[in-house]
């Protein structure tokens, strides 16, 4: 049985309800990268499951 690695890193999420830039942790499964269930925005306490990924932190 294979164990499957968490990829979760911090990112960086757009807030639709204040409309800033907040961290957030990044789920990278798949082709797309979204904002992992059950987060809310530090500054407003809103859902943050709608929240558009602005930055995702990449070495270059």
């Amino acid at each position: 049985m294979k164990t499957l690695m968490e990829n979760n890193p911090q990112g960086l999420a757009h807030c639709p309800m204040c409309t800033h830039t907040v961290p957030a942790e990044i789920d990278l499964r798949g082709r797309w990268a979204r904002v992992l269930a059950g987060q809310k925005c530090p500054r407003c306490s809103a859902s943050l499951e709608v929240a558009v990924v602005v930055r995702i932190p990449e070495a270059a």
